[in-house]
Order: structure tokens, then C-alpha cells, then sequence
């Protein structure tokens, strides 16, 4: 199995779950010639399939770069797709995988912070966080979001990373996903910052994001 022993070790049932949606993804019969054996929407849906909700991409981008077992053969705005290098090392690991009892037990400390972490939801906020990114100016809902965001989700988020920095080893992928979630706000916002500054020097009359007229905050709902 080689490097995919540290990477199951790491990322553990959420690892297994991309390499077998990787598998079965690039096993699923198909009409005509495909851009690459499987796609990032396509990994998606089989997640969902199985019954999970959670972005990919940080695992895919280490089985390409750590562990070199993909490689990207087609990228465009909307689309993202890789073929298998060893299909072998892949097929060993969910193999493996299934013939053990589950992850390793944790310290019942680390287990209470990765339920607490996971509670947050940060999958669905590190994508929500990317596509605020891609835009190329956000909507006053976006706007609105990012406030409540930053006040009511991002300080669980930091407190979580200083309380998990004890068992970084055990809570590698939380943390590092946790780490991304507030890089990625922070250029958000530097964005919209940047973005106001430039349209006061340049005389135009922008209302403040985050209240109404009437100087109230707004209510957001995610």
C-alpha cells in the first residue's frame, strides 16, 4: 500500500471514503471518450451517495501533490478532472481499509473536539467561502453572510485550533481544513475591504455592508 498507509493514517474513514469514490467513480461505465478517469463533481456525488457531505478537494490536492498517486488531466473554470497513476496503491488502501475495525480509538479529548469541530459544519462553509472567492463582487446577502460568519462561526473555529493543537497529529485533517477556512475568509474580506476603498477614491457612494439604512445590523439566516 506504500504511501497510502500515512495517508489513511491521517485522514482516516474520510481518506477511505474519497479513494473508494475515486475507485468507484472510475469504474462506472461510460458512452464516448471521458476527459480523465474521474472528475471533482463526480467524486462528489458518489460522497453523497454514500451519505456524506463534504468537500473533497483538500484530499484530492494531497493524493496528486503528497502522494502522487493522480494527476490532474483537465482544469477549466468550471471543471476538474484526473487520471489514476497507481491504480494499484489505490485499490490496496480501500482493500486494507476494509479489512480493519475503523479508525484507531482517540483520546476521548481529541474525540469531543472533532465532534464539536464537525458540528460547525466546515465543509459546507469552506465551500460557501471558495465560491464568495470566485465571485467577482459579492451580493449583499454574501455580504451580510460574511459578517455573521466572522462573529458567529470563526471564533469556534480559531478556539477549536488552539484547543486542538495538543493532538495535531491525531486531528491532522480538522486542522488543517480549519486552518484553510479562515485563510480563505481572510482574503475574502481583504478583497471587499479593498474593493470599498477603491470605490470611495473614486468618488462613488457605497453603503456600509453589514447595516441598513437605519444604522439596525441586518439578519442573515444561513
Amino acid at each position: 500500500m506504500g504511501g497510502l498507509e500515512g495517508f489513511l493514517a491521517k485522514y482516516g474513514e474520510r481518506g477511505y471514503a474519497v479513494l473508494k469514490a475515486i475507485l468507484d467513480e472510475a469504474r462506472k461505465p461510460v458512452k464516448g471518450p471521458q476527459l480523465g478517469d474521474f472528475s471533482y463533481k463526480g467524486v462528489k456525488a458518489r460522497l453523497a451517495s454514500y451519505g456524506l457531505d463534504y468537500n473533497p478537494s483538500l484530499l484530492l490536492a494531497k493524493l496528486e501533490k503528497e502522494y502522487g498517486v493522480i494527476e490532474t488531466s483537465y482544469k477549466s473554470g468550471g471543471q476538474h478532472w484526473w487520471r489514476i497513476i497507481d491504480y494499484k496503491a489505490i485499490e490496496e488502501a480501500v482493500r486494507e481499509w476494509e479489512g480493519v475495525d475503523g479508525e484507531e480509538e482517540l483520546d476521548p479529548r481529541a474525540r469531543v473536539l472533532r465532534i464539536q469541530f464537525y458540528s460547525l459544519e466546515p465543509e459546507k462553509l469552506a465551500t460557501m467561502l471558495a465560491r464568495m472567492e470566485r465571485q467577482a463582487r459579492l451580493s449583499r446577502r454574501d455580504r451580510t453572510l460574511l459578517r455573521r460568519i466572522a462573529f458567529e462561526v470563526l471564533p469556534l473555529i480559531a478556539r477549536f485550533l488552539e484547543e486542538a493543537e495538543e493532538y495535531r497529529d491525531e486531528l491532522e485533517y480538522e486542522v488543517e481544513l480549519a486552518e484553510d477556512i479562515l485563510a480563505a475568509a481572510e482574503r475574502v474580506m481583504t478583497r471587499l475591504r479593498s474593493r470599498t476603498a477603491k470605490s470611495r477614491r473614486l468618488g462613488e457612494v457605497e453603503s456600509n455592508p453589514f447595516f441598513s439604512e437605519a444604522g439596525e445590523p441586518l439578519d442573515y439566516p444561513l
